[in-house]
């Protein structure tokens, strides 16, 4: 398994038998030590303590037990829910106190309502203590198990963990082979069945598989089936089989040879035949589910100390509100300034263009908030930060790239926000937008006489003079 959570969901499973006595679980003596003897094979060490000899034997005759399986067809269908309606009937006219109406709320109300590994822990634990004794009732569990809604996909790794809580306590569960002969019976009828029903069967296979509850050599005979008849809806069926358990059997020593022989058979057929785009991209994305490239891991910058502070303070902590401004602005007025052998100045203003170019959108506002905070007490880095932004501006204009051009428009917007809050004056923004209009291309004669003969559009006075005059009037 990938991670500590999936493994332990899928191997940390509760047993019953250490922790509820037998006499409340209906077990005798006997019973209940072949029942310790069977799970100590079959769960002790997980699939390891399984002999190689066995699994091979078992994959030889696997085309006889299919054989087999093609007589008997399971017409039970996922779409009919049978067994709802008449035990409907029978709870309304009994009383609520009976087991049977108890029975019948846990299975058909609380189950299909579990999506938590401790919900399912749980439901299991009460049914057996206090209907696992009667075989009628685990009779009804099984039936209710196997009868899980086509659309109901997500129930399937709680109904799999419950079904393998089951299989630790009692030994006569028929799920796994009313799946496995419906699973075949739905291959033979093809073209009668829906294929979402073929996929949920499978998947269910599969989650049995990972639990261990069903024997690899299910979902192989599924498998290589499919393979025997590479067209159409079973194309679909094995992707899903090698989806839902591939990478398990791939990853277990005694089922490896095995499912790379199958796997390589899908890849002959896949380069003989011309199939569609469809079929060709959901194998490579079960082949990569199974079997994914390796990747070099992703190493971290280690930066100093300081530079994680930084770091957290103008990407993580600054918002656009005066208290955090207020905040950030005190806290890197703490730094080392004093410090020769440590420039903060550049270490601020490069941390604050980070925090444009790879935080959040509302983190230009809060850049030009702090800027206009610092410009009291440290002049140097909102000088630095103009200076930057510029420079920017100007090598995104003697190099324009597609690649740069969310860049580029960040930039632009953080000298419009230090413009709003007061940090540069308007004279560097017009500056800016004259030196982008005019770059790159000749000046017409007509528009060079208009812009010296001034009076044409501003009779009352030069234009760059009162905009002198009205920065004089804001200072």
């Amino acid at each position: 398994f990938d991670d500590e959570e999936t493994r332990s969901f899928y191997c940390d499973v509760p047993d019953l038998l250490s922790i509820k006595p037998p006499a409340l679980l209906g077990i005798n003596p006997t019973d209940l030590e072949a029942q310790k003897e069977k799970n100590s094979r079959k769960y002790g060490n997980g699939d390891e303590n399984v002999e190689l000899g066995d699994i091979a034997a078992e994959v030889e005759v696997g085309d006889e037990t299919m054989a087999k399986d093609d007589d008997v067809v399971d017409d039970k269908d996922d779409d009919k829910d049978i067994n709802g309606s008449e035990a409907k009937d029978d709870v309304t006219e009994e009383n609520k106190d009976t087991p049977h109406y108890k029975l019948m709320v846990l299975l058909e109300q609380e189950l299909p309502e579990t999506s938590r590994r401790e919900a399912i822990d749980e439901l299991a634990d009460r049914f057996c203590s206090n209907h696992g004794s009667n075989r009628k009732s685990r009779k009804r569990l099984y039936e209710t198990l196997f009868l899980v809604p086509r659309t109901r996909l997500d129930l399937l790794p709680y109904y799999s963990r419950f079904a393998c809580i089951m299989d630790r306590v009692y030994s006569d569960s028929t799920l796994v082979e009313e799946l496995e002969r419906q699973m075949h019976g739905q291959a033979i009828h093809k073209k009668n069945q829906n294929i979402e029903s073929r996929l949920r069967t499978v998947r269910y296979v599969g989650e049995l598989t990972k639990f261990r509850v069903a024997p690899p050599m299910v979902a192989l005979r599924g498998l290589r089936r499919c393979i025997e008849d590479f067209s159409g809806n079973n194309i679909d069926v094995a992707c899903c089989l090698l989806e839902s358990c591939g990478r398990y059997l791939y990853r277990t020593k005694h089922t490896h040879a095995k499912i790379s022989e199958l796997m390589e058979a899908m890849m002959r057929i896949k380069k003989a035949r011309n199939l569609d785009e469809r079929h060709v991209s959901m194998i490579t994305s079960a082949f990569m589910m199974v079997n994914p490239p390796a990747q070099s891991g992703r190493q971290e910058k280690e930066v100093p100390p300081l530079e994680a502070y930084l770091r957290y303070l103008t990407m993580s902590r600054l918002d656009a509100d005066e208290k955090t401004v207020a905040f950030v602005s005190k806290q890197i007025q703490r730094l080392p300034w004093s410090d020769p052998s440590i420039d903060c100045g550049a270490l601020v203003c490069k941390y604050m263009l980070k925090a444009c170019r790879k935080g959040r959108y509302r983190a230009t506002k809060a850049v030009g908030m702090l800027a206009m905070n610092l410009k009291r007490t440290k002049p140097e880095v909102p000088a630095r930060l103009v200076d930057d932004t510029l420079e920017e501006i100007q090598w995104f204009i003697e190099h324009p790239s597609f690649r740069d051009s969310q860049r580029t428009l960040v930039s632009a917007r953080l000298l419009g926000e230090l413009y709003t809050h007061g940090a540069i004056p308007s004279s560097i923004i017009f500056d800016q937008l004259l030196h982008i209009l005019n770059y790159g291309h000749d000046i017409p004669d007509a528009l060079r006489h208009a812009s010296e003969n001034q009076e044409l559009f501003a009779p009352r006075g030069n234009i760059s003079q009162t905009i002198i005059e009205d920065e004089e009037l804001e200072e």
